[in-house]
């Protein structure tokens, strides 16, 4: 399970709850308020194999920390709500507490029906697709 991957494309609204039922379990400090920047986004020439930058995205990045671990949250796009949620689940996973085995299924969950919303969306674009040798045929 990619985590990261979870955060940033799971259902903001349970992400949000989750995180909300956390905050009642954990002194959390935002050691840096989201804010927007922009990050270059680095790929491989498929030729020369060589790395250049496409351009830039827009981010919104938060830092919190929980005790002595710091957590940090980074999105695409302008989205402080996600960012800072992100931040608070990473910092709380680093505290290696009892909330850990609860956090995990947190996101397993979120990760299955990701999984499900794209088999769902992949199912309805086969749906669309021609098939020109069946055209050929008429």
């Amino acid at each position: 399970m990619d985590i990261d991957y979870v955060l940033v494309e799971g259902d903001l609204n349970r992400l949000k709850t989750y995180v909300e039922s956390l905050e009642k379990d954990y002194h959390i400090n935002i050691t840096k308020q989201p804010f927007i920047g922009l990050t270059m986004i680095k790929t491989h020439d498929s030729v020369e194999h060589q790395p250049f930058y496409l351009g830039e995205a827009l981010i919104t990045e938060t830092e919190v920390s929980i005790k002595d671990k710091v957590g940090l949250g980074i999105c695409i796009g302008d989205q402080p709500t996600r960012s800072y949620c992100a931040a608070v689940i990473d910092a709380a996973m680093q505290l290696e507490d009892d909330k850990l085995p609860e956090i995990m299924d947190f996101l397993q969950k979120e990760s299955f029906d990701i999984s499900e919303r794209e088999k769902e969306h992949n199912y309805q674009i086969q749906k669309t697709k021609v098939d020109f040798k069946l055209m050929e045929q008429s």
